[in-house]
């Protein structure tokens, strides 16, 4: 028997028990990965829903047709929408003021969370990823802008093969 014969069994000996606490601990590395650090406060993050008797204002941030395009799938995209915000008629001027001063910004946010989402979060019915990623944009650009919920309107995707 060739003396590199018995090496190999040893050396699979000894990675097993590693390679094993590997796997094992692999669920909270991924649940580690998924969590930001530093995560912002609950109602920073997510879009309300209208629960309180108050009335809602619509902020109108623009209409959109935005091209990207994705070389590894070899496709064009050309993604149009209106997009709104949803604020409550009480702060509903000064939010108006806010979104006025910083509209190109805005825009800019806009745009950028348009080209780095994939096509496939344009297949959801509601699109909730996506207003969630514009969301979560706009308010990091602009902390002082109070959102309640976005809402986006005649949305269209055309997708071209090269």
């Amino acid at each position: 028997m060739h003396p590199s014969a018995t090496k190999l069994p040893r050396l699979c000996l000894a990675i097993l028990p590693a390679l094993a606490l590997l796997f094992a601990s692999l669920p909270q590395v991924r649940a580690a990965e998924s969590e930001p650090e530093a995560k912002p406060p609950a109602a920073a993050l997510a879009p309300l829903k209208n629960t309180s008797d108050t009335e809602v204002h619509g902020i109108k941030l623009g209409e959109f047709k935005i091209r990207s395009d994705y070389p590894a799938e070899a496709q064009k995209s050309t993604v149009r929408f209106v997009l709104y915000v949803a604020v409550k008629a009480d702060r509903a001027a000064a939010m108006e003021s806010i979104v006025s001063q910083h509209r190109e910004k805005l825009r800019d946010e806009v745009i950028t969370a348009t080209r780095l989402t994939s096509l496939g979060m344009f297949e959801e019915p509601d699109l909730k990823a996506f207003r969630r990623r514009i969301f979560i944009r706009l308010h990091r650009t602009v902390p002082e802008l109070v959102i309640d919920d976005l809402y986006i309107s005649d949305f269209g995707l055309i997708v071209k093969s090269l």
